[in-house]
């Protein structure tokens, strides 16, 4: 089964390898949506206001920039500025189902089950279980984790950043 960690590592470091995509962080970007938008805006992100900007981070900065009430949220940055856009897109989401759902379409010799497994909570992880490969994929701490659940005394193993695997996820996701 070393195969199968071995395939994972590969992936992960063409994944990484590749150009972003650019797609945000749903979890960073309805924080920082409630720390700065809903101070004025009282609507939730699903509101009609904010159909324009659902994964269109310069039609956001171009509000920005146009409006001079909010002229000072340029200063948040391309990332939080995508991230919010992201999250707009994807009110009620996650990054980590975002992510385990991406991983499954691309990743499906590593990632595979009868049916779509649930996503479970153990010890601080978020995770899958994979029936098919035996693999388990987690996140704790912003951290993406695999187990070769089949390997007994398998490591688990840091495969990278949340962040750097959403930056490789198609806009939309």
């Amino acid at each position: 089964m070393k195969h199968f960690s071995v395939v994972l590592i590969a992936s992960t470091v063409a994944a990484l390898a590749s150009p972003a995509w650019g797609a945000g962080s749903v979890d960073a970007g309805r924080a920082a949506f409630s720390a700065n938008c809903q101070l004025c805006h009282g609507d939730p992100p699903t509101a009609s206001r904010f159909t324009p900007y659902r994964f269109n981070a310069s039609g956001l900065t171009g509000a920005f920039s146009q409006i001079g009430a909010m002229n000072g949220y340029l200063g948040l940055g391309a990332q939080t500025i995508n991230d919010i856009t992201t999250y707009l897109g994807l009110p009620n989401g996650n990054d980590t189902d975002r992510l385990l759902d991406w991983g499954e379409e691309t990743f499906p010799q590593i990632l595979s089950a009868p049916v779509r497994p649930p996503t479970l909570q153990f010890s601080g992880y978020t995770y899958r279980f994979y029936q098919n490969t035996g693999a388990y994929v987690a996140t704790r701490d912003a951290i993406v984790w695999y187990l070769d659940g089949r390997t007994p005394g398998a490591p688990i193993l840091n495969v990278g950043s949340l962040r750097s695997f959403l930056e490789q996820m198609p806009n939309g996701r």
